[in-house]
């Protein structure tokens, strides 16, 4: 059976049976806007990393070193979204928002913002098990695999590598 006229049961208990297809002319000041926000979230990113209180010991690579270099590496990434939206060329229409991609935004963004309080309450893999999962559905996972197996093996890797490998708190 074609999965792509099934009815997704996330988008019937929300109401959402219409997909629309319309179209709007590309902006070139969207792109920037978003590219502009890219880089404020990187610059954001390192400004924070400064307020990070240095270790003792001297460490070149002390608690500032990554999350400097990850919001150096979002700078530049906007940058280069600076240069693809002024470089290429316009195309004539792209699809607009439709009102499912929109719900399916403000739940991926509920549920990380859910998965940030809940991690005080509780355990690392259970949250991160719990947003995996939940990801997953808000994003059309529907079989044992997508909603079991995924998220169990999201938090083993993550687990491994930040709780094991790095010896980061959990």
């Amino acid at each position: 059976m074609d999965r792509s006229v099934e009815a997704n049961p996330l988008d019937v208990a929300l109401g959402i049976n219409e997909e629309t297809t319309d179209s709007r002319p590309v902006s070139r000041r969207r792109e920037l806007l978003i590219a502009a926000g890219v880089i404020a979230v990187g610059g954001a990113s390192i400004a924070v990393a400064f307020a990070v209180v240095p270790a003792t010991g001297g460490d070149p690579f002390g608690p500032r070193w990554w999350p400097t270099l990850l919001g150096a590496g979002i700078v530049v990434l906007g940058a280069l979204l600076v240069g693809v939206a002024i470089r290429r060329p316009d195309a004539a229409s792209e699809d607009a928002p439709t009102r499912r991609g929109l719900v399916r935004m403000l739940l991926m963004l509920a549920a990380i913002a859910a998965y940030g309080v809940a991690w005080y309450f509780l355990h690392f893999v259970i949250v991160t098990l719990l947003l995996a999962a939940g990801l997953t559905f808000v994003l059309g996972g529907r079989g044992w695999r997508d909603l079991a197996l995924f998220p169990v093996i999201v938090t083993a890797v993550l687990y491994g590598v930040f709780g094991v490998l790095l010896g980061v708190p959990l």
